[in-house]
């Protein structure tokens, strides 16, 4: 593993949330200000090919990364983008009966929740009801 590499795993594993390429590349570049953008995103998706890391591509937003490859759950923040784990991490079960119920071989799932954050409901009370 390239120090390069090195340094991008570890931004994604102490970003503490779900991060953007973009937002890996600022941490980085602390470390290693001469890295470019492209080297991270590279970097990124080798790992995410490895399944050294999860890339995650949720709805409506840029892709995200997590440190956590098992197949754990995310719920998406509509109002602000924020993207977190749900907790809901058996989905085991659903596997099998979808690929049973239709005939494929399933290979993997992506689950996405998706809502308002705490903030952004709080947000959204003092503007009045919206809809979705």
């Amino acid at each position: 593993m390239t120090r390069q590499r090195q340094l991008v795993l570890e931004a994604v594993s102490k970003a503490g949330r779900h991060p953007t390429a973009d937002e890996v590349y600022a941490r980085v570049r602390r470390r290693l200000p001469h890295i470019s953008l492209g080297t991270v995103y590279r970097n990124l998706e080798v790992m995410a090919a490895q399944g050294l890391i999860q890339k995650l591509e949720v709805g409506g937003t840029q892709k995200r990364y997590d440190a956590l490859t098992d197949g754990h759950c995310h719920v998406r923040c509509l109002g602000c983008g924020r993207v977190e784990d749900a907790g809901a991490d058996r989905v085991g079960d659903v596997e099998a009966k979808a690929a049973e119920a239709a005939g494929y071989e399933v290979t993997g799932h992506r689950v996405e929740f998706i809502g308002y954050c705490p903030r952004c409901r709080k947000r959204r009370g003092a503007a009045g009801p919206q809809t979705v």
